[in-house]
């Protein structure tokens, strides 16, 4: 039994019954911090939403978009891959309002628990009756459930600053609004930075962050032999490989800042 729930923490669901609040930007920041500490799992994300298809490439990451109709087959196999390969990482990117209700429906048909839960938020501050509701839905059948919280399209790395913001989740004295940390009983709480690269790979590249990431690196590091290549292309290669440039140290610095979701504000 014991093994059986390690192989499950492999299992990670990104729900919340609001949409547009950046649930598939934290499965693709996610799956790109799993790969970086580990480059040897085999790492799937499964986006279960009937009214948003992301189409997303990687080399590195097996995206899939899929309806509702669908979630029980592929949660099964979730849950037999998970179970059975302890290098595979399934990440269930959940569509919001109904989506969210019914994948957590199917976990609890087939007793699947002891899962990670990362639950997005902004700083709406109706978002919070979002968060609990998802919770107590999360909650009602999983109690060893890891529930995270992560604030989403925080404009600070600063823990002051942040919690300013986010008055929705940590209150506000002066405003007369209460601290809901003790009502939302979660594991942990982490922050993403506001940034446009996200939606850039989405919409405009229509590429994962990872590999984004990955092949900023390799630009970065051999800039010098890459330059003297577009040299020989002529000057508009030039300038226009130039912005590549420019594009991918704006990526590395991301990256970095993403570093403190590692780390819990409590």
């Amino acid at each position: 039994m014991k093994k059986e729930e390690i192989k499950k923490s492999t299992i990670y669901v990104i729900p919340q019954t609001k949409g547009g609040v950046g649930k598939t930007t934290i499965s693709g920041v996610k799956a790109t911090l799993l790969y970086l500490k580990n480059p040897n799992q085999k790492i799937n994300i499964f986006e279960i939403d009937d009214n948003n298809t992301s189409k997303v490439n990687s080399n590195y990451i097996n995206y899939q978009s899929l309806k509702l109709k669908d979630s029980e087959v592929v949660i099964d196999d979730i849950q037999f891959s998970s179970l059975s390969d302890g290098n595979v990482v399934n990440i269930i990117d959940c569509g919001g309002g109904n989506d969210t209700k019914v994948i957590l429906q199917k976990l609890k048909e087939i007793g699947l628990s002891g899962l990670n839960y990362y639950i997005p938020v902004n700083d709406d501050i109706e978002q919070v009756f979002n968060v609990k509701d998802t919770i107590e839905l999360i909650r009602d059948f999983d109690k060893d459930a890891n529930i995270n919280l992560v604030l989403n399209r925080s404009l600070s790395m600063d823990k002051t600053e942040i919690k300013a913001q986010f008055i929705n989740i940590f209150g506000d004295e002066n405003l007369n609004l209460p601290n809901q940390l003790d009502n939302l009983k979660v594991d942990n709480i982490f922050f993403v930075p506001n940034s446009n690269i996200f939606s850039i790979l989405k919409s405009h590249y229509k590429v994962s962050l990872l590999d984004s990431y990955l092949s900023s690196v390799d630009l970065i590091q051999n800039i010098d032999s890459y330059r003297q290549k577009w040299i020989k292309e002529g000057q508009e290669v030039f300038k226009s490989n130039n912005k590549r440039y420019r594009f991918a140290k704006m990526v590395i610095e991301l990256i970095e800042q993403l570093k403190p979701i590692r780390k819990a504000l409590l």
